[in-house]
């Protein structure tokens, strides 16, 4: 991987993994899918320069950032709304071994056996994450990530096949699909929308705000500019350090609980990425547009 594709994969976890603290403290104030709609149109004002046709790409673009876009935010805000940021960078990371598996059959993608054992181990150090949270606590908030990572590893498969398109493209595209699907949503599964834009503090806001410049902007334009360069493999192994932060992140700004799990955990979860990130001959596809 290139040094600089590198560096943005680290910007990338760091922008998810306190996205996932952010998300928190969001949705603890507004009903999450409402305010995953609102996180959506301030993309849109942002990027409506790059709402841009793309002719003969709609049949992957469209299934693409619903998958990736409405469904997914929809999902994981709704899930972090019954569990807490922790369980959020967890469970979430099913996606990689669901992607790879589909990039696969899907792309004919092949995934050597040592970078699966990289996946393998870092998923490990998840999955002793996971020990740390009191799942039996929250089950729904969990059923409804473990959903978002199907729909995030469905999109991640269909943004591969996008090279060429730039991921400022993606996201306009995502926010301008995604606002009347969550709008909508919102009004029909829940309740208490305009007063609690009428009752949110300043720190609901404040986590808007980094949802939009960090999540989004950041964090999901990064992810797709590596998504069109390397392999699915390669990519989800990477991000796996995510987590960490995210589950860090929970402990020193939401004062969620810290135990030697997490430490052991992330200790696994590094290693497993240094796998991954072994040198190794890596084809890469022609950058998209822009990037």
């Amino acid at each position: 991987m290139r040094l600089s594709h590198l560096a943005l994969a680290v910007l990338v976890c760091f922008a998810w993994g306190i996205n996932a603290v952010a998300a928190k403290v969001g949705v603890t104030h507004i009903p999450p899918v409402f305010f995953t709609a609102l996180r959506f149109m301030v993309v849109l004002i942002c990027l409506s320069p790059w709402l841009k046709p793309v002719p003969g790409r709609y049949d992957v673009l469209i299934p693409a950032v619903f998958f990736m876009g409405g469904l997914h935010f929809a999902l994981i805000f709704a899930g972090v709304k019954f569990s807490d940021a922790s369980t959020m960078a967890i469970v979430n990371q099913i996606y990689v071994p669901i992607s790879v598996l589909l990039a696969m059959v899907w792309l004919g993608e092949t995934v050597p056996l040592r970078r699966w054992l990289g996946i393998a181990l870092a998923f490990s150090g998840v999955v002793v994450f996971s020990l740390n949270a009191n799942a039996s606590s929250h089950l729904t908030g969990i059923l409804l990530l473990v959903a978002d990572a199907v729909s995030m590893a469905i999109g991640t498969v269909l943004l591969r096949r996008l090279a060429g398109v730039s991921p400022f493209v993606i996201q306009a595209w995502t926010a301008a699909l995604g606002v009347p699907f969550l709008l909508l949503t919102s009004i029909v599964f829940e309740s208490g929308q305009i007063e609690s834009l009428s009752s949110a503090p300043v720190e609901a806001w404040v986590a808007l705000a980094y949802t939009v410049v960090g999540g989004s902007l950041i964090g999901h334009t990064g992810y797709y500019i590596l998504l069109q360069n390397y392999e699915v493999s390669l990519v989800g192994g990477m991000l796996l350090i995510g987590p960490a932060i995210g589950v860090l992140g929970g402990v020193l700004i939401l004062g969620e609980p810290f135990t030697p799990l997490i430490v052991i955990g992330a200790a696994m979860t590094l290693l497993g990425v240094a796998i991954v990130l072994e040198r190794s001959e890596i084809p890469t596809l022609k950058p998209a547009e822009g990037v």
